[in-house]
């Protein structure tokens, strides 16, 4: 399925309101947040923030993700301007598993946190950036790895709080963990989480 104009308009929307995206590629266990510069006719252009010791590593790689909201779009080839980044619209494919839900991102100004209770200990208060949420999940930010967010541990308590104000309380499954170097260039770990009902026990 090639890109809709109902996803182009989403991209639009990212692009005139500097929301960031986020640019993979499989030669590289990366994921690097940036922002889009242009759409064009044939073509997106992201700003570059993949790193120099990962260029020629990216360029090698056989399959390309963007990832924008709720949108997630793959391509097999990409190419540059000497500046940009730039995704070839006439190659780029719409993964449509990623629409059921829509994405709201968060920078890290914003001052979205999300307070997680230790499930081993049920003590310790976790504290971590929020950099998207939906209806049906979160993904979180983190300074480094931890194997207490191994893919299917359960978090029974899980708060999400904006600008110092409580938003929502939820249980929630970690379904992934993958590095992500941010748009200063910092490496983190981002972990998404899956929503799950509260239980009493």
């Amino acid at each position: 399925m090639t890109v809709t104009d109902q996803s182009l308009e989403i991209l639009r929307e990212c692009h005139q309101g500097g929301t960031s995206v986020m640019f993979s590629g499989d030669g590289v266990d990366i994921v690097f947040q940036t922002q889009i510069v242009e759409i064009g006719n044939d073509h997106v252009a992201l700003i570059n923030k993949v790193p120099p010791e990962h260029i020629r590593a990216m360029m090698n790689s056989k399959q390309f993700g963007l990832q924008s909201k709720m949108l997630r779009f793959q391509s097999t080839t990409i190419s540059t301007n000497g500046e940009q980044i730039l995704f070839p619209l006439a190659e780029l494919d719409e993964i449509e598993e990623t629409r059921q839900a829509e994405r709201f991102p968060f920078d890290a100004d914003e001052r979205v946190i999300c307070e997680l209770v230790n499930p081993f200990d049920r003590e310790t208060v976790l504290s971590k950036g929020v950099l998207d949420m939906s209806a049906t999940g979160i993904s979180l930010r983190s300074p480094i790895a931890s194997s207490l967010f191994k893919p299917g541990t359960v978090f029974k308590d899980v708060k999400v709080i904006i600008d110092g104000e409580p938003y929502t309380k939820t249980a929630a499954s970690v379904v992934y963990t993958r590095k992500l170097m941010d748009l200063n260039g910092k490496l983190r770990v981002q972990v998404g989480f899956k929503f799950e009902p509260i239980s009493d026990t």
